[in-house]
């Protein structure tokens, strides 16, 4: 049976699904969804990429881990709502 939406009871729509949170900074967040809470995202499962290294641009890196998958470097990620520019799902990226 197909669910569209929320996993459990009482966690956002996005709760466990593979997002990319783009930031204002050089980082951009691929990972698993936790939740939103005391103006802080947190994620688990996550890569990271840093503008500025090998991977190239970070369009190129978010299309490359949508064709190919990602590698988890971080068990999970706390980045300030207020860096958070926009989520989206990732294949929807």
């Amino acid at each position: 049976m197909a669910h569209d939406g929320v996993f459990h009871p009482g966690h956002d729509e996005l709760h466990g699904r593979t997002v990319v949170v783009y930031t204002t900074g050089p980082r951009t967040y691929i990972g698993r969804w936790g939740e939103e809470s005391g103006g802080v995202v947190h994620m688990m499962g996550v890569a990271l990429h840093e503008a500025g290294t090998d991977e190239g641009t970070r369009d190129e890196w978010v299309a490359k881990s949508k064709q190919f998958g990602f590698m988890v470097t971080h068990q999970g990620a706390a980045i300030p709502r207020d860096e958070v520019e926009r989520v989206v799902q990732l294949v929807d990226a």
